[in-house]
């Protein structure tokens, strides 16, 4: 009789054991649920907040690349353009040197001639020597010069040296040290600067 009621709360304790074991492992893995449910939430929050700052990122990325082909693009528009007007200019020059070479073919070009050296000899400020293409020392005759000089009260001669040039002349003071290089190219060249923003005005307005 007394085996048997031991026996019997034995049985009471062990079923109360594992009653409570039962209840611990509820909540054990209700809270291992819980946690889970945290950690999940969490890991979406932070998966979304990457995915809007990836996205974000790269719709800077991409406007700043937008951005950056656009510069370029209006850079290499603007070099093409200014290219292009410079190749103009150019041509428009090209086209004054062959108009300038046509002038010292004309009837006005003995004029121009006197013109030149006169305007030389007032920088020089003294006797000079003009120094001549081949094919206008028969323009430059002795009577020509003479009457340059008398316009200009100075001696004036006629170098032996020549001169390659479209047309004009080159006028030095007898010692050589003072030179006025009044060709047709150099003087294009000296007023290139001034004539080129009024050609740009002209041709591109």
């Amino acid at each position: 009789m007394a085996v048997a009621v031991q026996k019997e709360k034995l049985d009471k304790i062990i079923a109360r054991i594992e009653e409570d074991a039962k209840a611990e492992v509820e909540r054990i893995l209700k809270d291992a649920r819980t946690k889970a449910e945290e950690i999940r939430k969490e890991a979406e929050i932070k998966a979304r907040a990457r995915r809007e700052e990836i996205v974000s990122r790269g719709r800077r990325e991409a406007e700043q690349e937008r951005a950056r082909i656009v510069a370029n693009a209006k850079l290499r528009a603007r070099k093409a353009l200014l290219d292009a007007k410079e190749e103009v200019i150019r041509e428009a020059f090209t086209r004054a040197e062959k108009a300038l070479a046509e002038v010292a073919k004309g009837e006005r070009y003995p004029e121009i001639l006197k013109r030149l050296i006169l305007e030389a000899i007032e920088t020089i400020g003294g006797d000079v020597e003009v120094v001549a293409r081949e094919e206008d020392k028969k323009i430059l005759s002795r009577s020509f010069l003479q009457e340059v000089a008398r316009e200009a009260k100075v001696k004036v001669t006629l170098a032996d040296d020549t001169i390659s040039s479209i047309g004009g002349v080159v006028v030095r003071s007898r010692d050589g040290r003072t030179e006025v290089d009044n060709t047709f190219e150099t003087r294009l060249e000296r007023i290139k600067g001034e004539l080129r923003s009024s050609v740009a005005r002209v041709l591109f307005k």
